[in-house]
């Protein structure tokens, strides 16, 4: 149990920004890979990036869905001490701090998408897509429950090592709407 004051990102919304961002860049890999002959041809690349894009799909749609699951059900109620961050800030920061991630992530995809065409980048596209149909499944289950699901700022993406991640909590939906108190 923590004690004090600790900051909680909604799971939705870090899940979302990850979702999102695979999704921008599977898609200018995939562009990148378009107007330029590869060594995989147009249409055979796009025939394996299709391939390709569905399997990422189901990959992202089911990727930890059980554990996200029992996370849900084992979550307790918010202590009084927790700080909850808004949505955007939650943004900015995973942003800030994946910047070269983001960097490295566009540019080898852009690279792939020339070399073998748009196959890897529907690939990454297609999980991104996954992972946003799984946050989206999640939020529905959100409403159901009138309960918001958070966790800690600094476990991430919610994408590593399961036992680095710590435990859910709720909160109700009013929770949702959380603004910035402090301005800096």
């Amino acid at each position: 149990m923590l004690r004090g004051t600790y900051a909680r990102a909604r799971v939705v919304v870090v899940r979302g920004t990850v979702a999102r961002t695979m999704m921008w860049i599977g898609a200018v890999g995939a562009l990148a890979g378009l107007p330029i002959p590869s060594l995989t041809g147009l249409g055979r690349g796009a025939l394996i990036g299709a391939a390709l894009f569905v399997v990422g799909l189901a990959v992202g749609l089911l990727q930890r869905r059980r554990w996200f699951a029992a996370r849900a059900a084992a979550a307790t109620k918010a202590a009084f001490a927790v700080t909850l961050e808004p949505p955007h800030e939650t943004r900015q920061r995973l942003a800030r701090g994946h910047a070269l991630w983001l960097l490295i992530g566009i540019s080898a995809t852009a690279a792939l998408g020339v070399l073998a065409g748009p196959a890897a980048a529907l690939g990454v596209l297609g999980y991104g897509l996954g992972v946003q149909a799984a946050v989206l499944r999640l939020a529905r289950w959100e409403r159901r429950e009138e309960k918001l699901l958070w966790a800690r700022t600094d476990d991430g993406r919610l994408f590593g090592r399961r036992a680095s991640v710590g435990d859910f909590v709720t909160t109700g939906p009013a929770a949702g709407q959380v603004r910035t108190v402090v301005h800096g």
